[in-house]
């Protein structure tokens, strides 16, 4: 029996779809030039309140509306402190990550003291009649809750804006070479802090999408590192909607798998099939790489590097497993572990091989 039927796919796409919600976010704060890396604060922020609105006032839209705020409020602060002040924006996003816990943490404590019943109705899904029936695909993308069809529509809506609008231009100029906005008589800081607040309110928005949408409630510390899988998901999909989009769609496949697993008493050949075939794409297009690059450059690099050398070995290994088929059984701590080693093994192959934009993390300073 597969793993790979229409209810992982559902699976899959729910699980991304917060993911997405964040790191396009993100995608747009780093695109006008600030490193935002307190994502997981804001999400958890955003997770309680839209837990607490959403059970209080009986309204799951007004506890994602409650979550959005939240998160916008959080990137208030960071916008401040790193825009303003020109404080340094890692140090500031892992105070707003501390913060965040804490806050989220504590008024759920108090919350929780005189509220009996910690569960509110999650989200109803949203099926699209006639296109649900499609075999496979229809159940997976068309019976799912609304935010999910919200995170799949913002991503073209985000490359439009990007690649189509003047507003597009002017963010990724003030990323890119924020002096080119300020002789046009633009403000980089407005740019910079628009791109901070559509990032705290997206992270919000995810996280309320978490207490909302997949659990019904909130839980200390829920958000498990989604907030830094949002900010690899950027890195992975070169500061591009649709590849970030695919990043977060990965990720959330890793994670629906590793559920999956975790009730198989073996792992079954379709998994090792699939991971062999991911690792095959990635030797072929880094052979692919090789091959075009410059003749000028290409004697600077070895065709087989360690990092090569090490998936043409995986390779060897499932196929092996492929073939023989053994009963390998893995604790339920490395599956719950498997998509922040997928994570690793990702950007650890892009290392040097993307590139951001040219003016992320730099405080701007007018005509300095």
């Amino acid at each position: 029996m597969t793993p790979f039927d229409s209810e992982f796919l559902r699976a899959a796409i729910l699980i991304a779809s917060p993911l997405i919600l964040v790191a396009l976010g993100e995608l747009i704060s780093e695109i006008a030039g600030v490193f935002n890396i307190g994502l997981e604060g804001m999400m958890l922020v955003g997770a309680f309140a839209g837990f607490w609105a959403g059970g209080e006032l009986g309204n799951p839209w007004l506890g994602v509306l409650a979550g959005v705020l939240a998160g916008v409020l959080l990137a208030v602060i960071m916008a401040f402190a790193s825009i303003q002040a020109g404080a340094d924006q890692i140090v500031v996003g892992v105070a707003l990550n501390i913060l965040g816990a804490g806050l989220s943490a504590f008024a759920f404590q108090k919350y929780s003291q005189n509220q009996p019943d910690l569960f509110i109705d999650r989200m109803a899904r949203l099926e699209i009649p006639g296109l649900k029936e499609i075999p496979v695909m229809g159940p997976a993308l068309f019976s799912q809750i609304p935010l999910v069809y919200i995170a799949m529509l913002l991503v073209p809506v985000v490359w439009v804006l990007f690649h189509k609008t003047t507003w597009g231009l002017r963010m990724r100029a003030a990323g890119e070479l924020p002096e080119a906005d300020e002789t046009a008589g633009v403000s980089v800081r407005a740019l910079r802090w628009q791109g901070v607040l559509i990032a705290g309110a997206f992270a919000g928005l995810g996280g309320a999408f978490l207490s909302i949408g997949l659990v019904g409630t909130f839980l200390d510390g829920m958000t498990a590192g989604r907030g830094f899988l949002a900010l690899a998901a950027v890195i992975v999909g070169g500061w591009r909607p649709l590849g970030v989009a695919a990043a977060a769609g990965l990720f959330g496949a890793a994670d629906a798998l590793q559920l999956r697993l975790q009730a198989e008493t073996f792992v079954p050949r379709s998994v090792w099939i699939v991971l062999g075939a991911l690792i095959l794409a990635f030797i072929v297009q880094r052979l692919t790489l090789e091959r075009r690059r410059p003749a000028y450059l290409a004697a600077e690099h070895r065709m087989f590097t360690p990092e090569l050398a090490v998936a043409l070995v995986s390779f060897v290994g499932i196929f092996l497993l492929v073939i023989f088929e053994p009963e390998v059984s893995l604790p339920s701590l490395l599956w719950l572990a498997f998509p922040y080693a997928l994570t690793i093994a990702v950007l650890g192959g892009l290392i040097v091989r993307v590139r951001q934009p040219a003016a992320l993390g730099i405080p701007f300073v007018r005509g300095g």
